[in-house]
């Protein structure tokens, strides 16, 4: 929500796409959980050019691999996929930076609470009828790896530019955890007084 990055990929990525469409998307999907792994050890290792670089491509590819699966036609296996491998990219990012010195536990774990809290009232808001819950909430999981990657960069010049990021998805997330718990209160609260 807060960068729009989907509204803006499709179009950016579409001629993109049309040339790699015999590629599961799958496979796409699978190479941005690799490069999370990557990167992990990027934040590990504090080499900020492999940070930089596997950001940019996990953030390519997790739009990439939409784009792709809509030209190919969506499939049930395709959607699980995508949604599991990106809560072990996220754990692998958040992670890779606690272990790597940029941020204190406990700030990377409210960050990763909040993370997954977002990601979990959107499978769950969705599961109970709500056909897209794209828009609802200030970080949808698209803004995190940009984010994530301007703090990367920032972090060139300004040493504790990832602690701030940091910081910032620790709020960012659940505040969009909240807005989603509020979301369904009123949605279902509605359904169920009918």
């Amino acid at each position: 929500m807060l960068l729009r990055v989907k509204k803006f990929s499709e179009k950016l990525l579409l001629p993109l796409a049309k040339k790699l469409t015999k590629i599961p998307a799958n496979v796409i999907t699978s190479l941005g959980l690799f490069f999370s792994l990557l990167a992990f050890f990027g934040f590990i290792f504090q080499n900020l050019i492999i940070i930089i670089i596997c950001l940019f491509l996990v953030e390519l590819f997790d739009q990439l691999d939409g784009v792709i699966a809509r030209l190919q036609g969506p499939t049930t296996l395709g959607a699980f996929l995508d949604s599991t491998l990106d809560r072990i990219g996220d754990f692998l990012l958040f992670f890779g930076i606690i272990l790597g010195g940029y941020t204190e536990v406990y700030i990377g774990f409210i960050t990763l609470v909040g993370a997954f809290l977002t990601s979990y009232t959107r499978a769950k808001i969705e599961a109970l009828g709500v056909p897209n819950l794209y828009g609802v909430g200030l970080l949808e999981r698209t803004d995190r790896v940009p984010i994530i990657l301007i703090g990367s960069i920032l972090q060139i010049w300004f040493p504790t530019a990832i602690w701030w990021t940091m910081v910032f998805l620790a709020i960012g997330t659940n505040i969009t955890a909240i807005q989603r718990i509020v979301y369904a209160i009123k949605r279902f609260s509605v359904k169920s007084n009918k």
